[in-house]
């Protein structure tokens, strides 16, 4: 599981999300699906920062997610606004819904998660077979370079959250340097005191690793972007956004 402590997670979630996105991902994934023509589903929805939005808007939105808990939450804060969700546990990597979809999205780098290339080409597979003919699978990850690297894992960070109500305190680590694996540790303190911590894994995955995984799939049209403004893919700075059709 990539989480610990899932329960305290999904009630700190919304915090801790906030210090990693400033709006841009939510608006461009909220534009992609008003561009669909016909139903959305988001992978690893969590507790609905992206897809609350997306229904918002009126898009006939499904979600899946690997912890209830999160699900949870997402439907407290769907009742609150007055919406209505179709959101399921499931694993990303063998879910199964009896719908088809126009577009699927990834956000928030969860591909990641797939530790392996089994599970990787397993949710490509999965969310392949749920899309329509001419169907869309967008998700974005960053794969960070030797200097990153150098100046950010092994090392704490800290950063201020609700006007110094909250201070997040993370730390990478590659756990795994043969396949590249990371484990990041989040810890929420408030008044000096944790409130939660939690570990999680993920895998690191390059542009050329990714074009390997797609070959190897069953999907035969895609190209990777930089950012979500959608500019070429010049450097490794930028968010690789992937866009693979059916």
């Amino acid at each position: 599981m990539p989480y610990d402590d899932v329960a305290d997670y999904a009630e700190l979630y919304d915090i801790v999300a906030q210090t990693k996105s400033d709006g841009t991902d939510t608006e461009f994934y909220v534009e992609q699906a008003k561009k669909a023509d016909g139903k959305v589903l988001e992978v690893a929805c969590g507790t609905g920062r992206i897809y609350l939005e997306i229904l918002e808007e009126g898009v006939e939105a499904y979600g899946i997610d690997l912890y209830e808990e999160m699900l949870e939450k997402l439907r407290e804060k769907a009742e609150r606004r007055g919406l209505d969700p179709e959101v399921f546990q499931a694993n990303m990597q063998g879910f199964e819904l009896d719908e088809k979809f126009s577009l699927a999205i990834i956000p928030y780098r969860s591909f990641l998660h797939n530790l392996t290339t089994e599970d990787q080409l397993s949710t490509l597979e999965t969310i392949y077979k749920h899309l329509e003919d001419g169907g869309k699978l967008i998700l974005n990850f960053y794969s960070p370079d030797i200097e990153f690297i150098a100046d950010n894992y092994g090392k704490e960070r800290r950063t201020e959250i609700k006007d110094g109500e909250y201070t997040l305190v993370e730390h990478d680590e590659i756990i795994d340097s043969v396949n590249r694996i990371t484990e990041f540790e989040k810890k929420l303190l408030k008044d000096g005191e944790v409130k939660w911590s939690s570990k999680a894994k993920t895998k690191m995955i390059s542009k050329p690793e990714f074009e390997l995984l797609l070959e190897k799939s069953s999907f035969s049209d895609w190209e990777a972007l930089g950012g979500f403004d959608l500019e070429e893919l010049e450097n490794s700075q930028q968010e690789m956004i992937w866009i693979m059709e059916k």
